[in-house]
């Protein structure tokens, strides 16, 4: 090891990065749980008890929640408790608020709005910077995110509205910070309110409050006798902790990913290490003989091999965990600066990530167990011959490789044909991963007429022919450094096929199934539902060139379908909102709609066991039930799937106001003056805008363009991994052929032509990892299609202009990777390398 301090480095390199990127997954996730509870337990300090309704359910990562409430005859019975100092009665919820240019403040995190009076009883927890807080309706204090992200200033006038209340301006009378010179809790924007103004906002004008706050000395079991079984009381600590889980999610979210691409970046490294010390012992056969012809066992030779392993398995994974602490170190203030408004990191190594030291050491060993066995086997008589060992027979490794790819593809059509009873997805995925690991056992054999053919475009020359002769010279060695290039291509390729297939998807269903020109509409984010108002409505229906409208009404939140999670819909006219879509009526009838009819889809009436006259039990947004009967049943697609309920309904939905509109612009007239008309009226209209269908399917599938941007910039650590393979499998190369290509400058060959020799093998070895895991991505990427058909995936799609990206990339990463290979090639000293033993 000592004598060849190069490849140590190289095969170094690919167990630090696999172990780095494992460590700083879970140090990311356990810094940022550990930073965002202690920002909330901060906020809960001088919190002593909460009090909430028994059917409150709020989600703190975007502060939707159920309708429960405290009535404000509750306080009084609060206040009398013993040990009780302060109460904080809380009115909180989402609210929209409109920045200086015009946009929603807080698109991503929510925008909170609460009342002043309930930080009374959170001494500490807010530190006014300018002016005061607000004390008349018209006037609000907000946090210094919001000023930050509004561009408005102290004594600015903004509007806020609510999902249940209308538009109002305020004068913005105070700006704070939160204890620990903050301007945010977690990323979210801020609005105080008085008590009156928040209840009108987010309870509907009700004197009741959604959480009470008290501070005392408080026994929560006396609090809660005293209140009575409707009420739940939880200590500070708990209420912080059940708050800060719903905040969590996002980067235990963020450390998974992390931590899967770090395991994929293992496993590739897998390929490396194996290839490596293959080369290593073939180098090393007569050293190896000559040991056994002295007295050495084989358990001797074994340990020596694994002894190297080991070592270089400690060393690499020790300093890729120190890597490893500082890139979760940097993840996390590049999230917290992101996602959270630069949320003060508290950095936390927890002991798990000590499993990022056995994984590294574990691959390397068990990467290194089958060249170590091999090198056990080595004959003492090799010491006596310099006679290279032929490569072995493929029959084996092909044989295994086919049965092993078999019994994958057997559950995967298992899978495909919903023949796997309720484990259809379990089963696909681990059909999906065992077909996998045959494609990668059956590369050697796939190889050799692959390679063949890759080095057929370049044999245009004396070099050329013999790059590709060397590239197919070992069909084990070239699919084991290939095959590292093959998964982060196949993973690559898969999901940028999905991504195609999705926007091919979306584009059909809106042309086979719309009869709308434009489409009103806005990208959820974060916590924002996109609406518009009833009157925007009305005014977009009324304009000349306007044929039809078509509107749609959602709920998502708390909504049930006979005890069963629902989303219901409704629309004002459903009649002629089904003539924009494309949906039919195959049963029943749509018109003159009766305020207790429910429509619903072939596939949900199939599912539910439905049919014309039955009822089912509705639950609303606000709580509200209503026994509903089926008066028609539509052959629709998925904008006209599930429940429609009549537009009497929508009073009861969380957002009584249309989410999107879909206008058939009247025959003749231009669609591009109609979409400027369009836009015109909804200036007023922060939430949403006007499209065409081209543009919506744009708008719709832009996130995953940047989560595919994200995949590929991700898996370019697994790349990186493959270069490395390529090169460390080529310096190897050359030092096993040192007298080969002494032989070849002997009799003529120049230093430019052994240059190009190396060259067009290292590309003929990575265009094979392209070619192949292109492959090996589509078909990944059709399983996937074809398993969410039913879901309504009905396309294949192929990304054409990243494949050919991918196939240029692969040219660049061989050209890259024979760079000091084939200069330590054309630097051969001749008549050293005849020489060379």
């Amino acid at each position: 090891m000592a004598s060849r301090k190069a490849r140590l480095a190289l095969t170094s390199i690919a167990v630090l990065l696999g172990t780095m990127f494992v460590a700083a997954a879970m140090i990311l996730t356990s810094t940022m749980d550990n930073s965002v509870r202690g920002a909330i337990a901060d906020g809960y300090s001088s919190v002593d008890a909460v009090v909430t309704s028994n059917e409150a359910e709020t989600d703190w990562s975007t502060g939707q929640g159920t309708t429960g409430t405290v009535p404000a005859e509750m306080i009084g019975r609060v206040e009398s408790a013993p040990g009780v100092t302060d109460v904080g009665p809380a009115v909180e919820g989402q609210v929209n608020a409109i920045g200086a240019d015009g946009k929603l403040v807080g698109a991503f995190a929510p925008s909170i709005g609460f009342n002043w009076e309930s930080l009374d009883a959170q001494d500490g927890y807010i530190e006014m910077r300018e002016g005061g807080e607000p004390t008349a309706d018209d006037e609000v204090a907000v946090s210094g995110k919001f000023i930050t992200d509004s561009g408005l200033e102290l004594g600015d006038t903004v509007t806020v509205y609510s999902y249940t209340a209308d538009r109002a301006d305020y004068t913005i009378v105070g700006v704070y910070g939160l204890s620990g010179d903050r301007d945010s809790l977690a990323g979210e924007t801020q609005v105080g309110f008085t008590t009156a103004e928040a209840q009108r906002l987010m309870t509907e004008g009700e004197d009741v409050y959604t959480t009470v706050y008290v501070a005392g000395d408080v026994d929560t079991g006396e609090l809660s006798e005293a209140l009575g079984s409707d009420y739940r009381v939880q200590t500070g600590d708990e209420a912080s902790e059940e708050a800060a889980e719903g905040f969590a999610v996002v980067a235990d979210f963020m450390g998974y990913i992390f931590l899967g691409f770090g395991l994929v970046a293992v496993f590739v490294s897998v390929f490396l290490i194996i290839n490596t010390f293959t080369i290593i012992v073939a180098q090393r056969q007569r050293e190896l003989a000559l040991l056994r012809a002295i007295g050495a066992g084989r358990g001797q030779v074994v340990r020596s091999v694994l002894a190297e392993a080991l070592v270089i398995g400690v060393i690499a994974s020790i300093i890729g965990l120190g890597l490893g602490v500082l890139l979760g170190w940097g993840l996390s203030q590049l999230v917290s600066s992101s996602l959270f408004d630069g949320l003060p990191v508290e950095l936390l190594v927890p002991p798990t990530t000590l499993w990022a030291l056995a994984v590294g050491i574990g691959v390397t060993l068990l990467s290194a167990l089958v060249p170590a066995t091999k090198a056990s086997g080595v004959p003492p008589v090799a010491a006596m011959r310099a006679a290279v060992n032929p490569p072995k027979p493929l029959r084996t490794i092909t044989i295994a490789g086919a049965i092993v790819f078999a019994a994958g593809a057997v559950l995967l059509v298992l899978g495909l044909t919903d023949n796997l009873g309720g484990n259809t997805l379990t089963g696909m995925l681990t059909g999906i991963g065992i077909a996998f690991v045959g494609i990668t056992m059956l590369t050697p054999i796939i190889s050799r007429p692959l390679v063949a053919g890759l080095g057929a475009i370049m044999s245009w020359s004396f070099s050329g022919k013999l790059g590709k002769l060397n590239a197919g010279r070992n069909p084990r060695r070239t699919a084991i450094t290939a095959s590292a290039l093959m998964i982060a291509v196949a993973l690559i390729t898969g999901i940028a096929s999905l991504v195609s297939s999705i926007k091919a998807t979306t584009s059909e269903v809106l042309d086979l199934n719309l009869n709308s020109d434009l489409i009103v509409s806005g990208a959820q984010g974060g916590a924002n539902l996109p609406s518009f108002s009833r009157q925007t409505l009305a005014e977009l229906r009324g304009l000349p060139d306007v044929d039809q409208v078509g509107d749609v009404y959602i709920d998502f939140f708390g909504t049930q379908v006979d005890g069963q999670d629902a989303p219901l819909s409704s629309s004002e006219d459903l009649g002629a909102s089904l003539e924009v879509f494309g949906g039919t009526v195959s049963e029943g009838s749509v018109e003159d709609l009766s305020a207790d009819g429910v429509v619903i889809d072939e596939d949900t009436a199939d599912d539910r066991g439905l049919g014309l006259g039955d009822t089912v039990e509705a639950t609303f947004g606000d709580g509200a039930s209503e026994t509903l009967r089926v008066e028609a049943i539509l052959d629709g697609y998925e904008l006209t799937d599930g429940f429609w309920v009549a537009p009497e309904q929508i009073e009861h939905f969380t957002l009584p106001k249309p989410m999107q509109a879909y206008i058939d612009v009247a025959e003749g007239a231009d669609v591009a003056a109609v979409q400027e008309q369009v836009r015109d009226l909804l200036a007023d209209e922060p939430e949403v805008g006007v499209a065409n269908n081209a543009e919506f399917v744009e708008q719709q599938t832009s996130q995953l363009d940047f989560i595919l941007i994200s995949v590929q910039i991700l898996l370019m650590l697994a790349i990186i991994i493959a270069i490395i393979g390529v090169v460390n499998t080529l310096v190897l190369s050359v030092l096993e052929r040192t007298r080969e290509l002494g032989l070849l400058r002997a009799v003529g060959m120049t230093r430019g032509q052994a240059r190009l020799m190396i060259t067009i093998e290292s590309v003929i070895i990575c265009m094979f990892g392209a070619v192949l895991g292109i492959a090996v991505g589509i078909g990944l990427g059709w399983t996937v299609q074809q398993a969410l058909e039913s879901e309504g995936l009905t396309q294949f799609a192929l990304p054409w202009l990243l494949i050919v990206v991918y196939l240029i990339a692969a040219v660049v990463v061989g050209l890259l990777a024979a760079i000091a290979p084939a200069a330590r090639a054309a630097k051969l000293n001749v008549l050293g390398a005849i020489a060379y033993e």
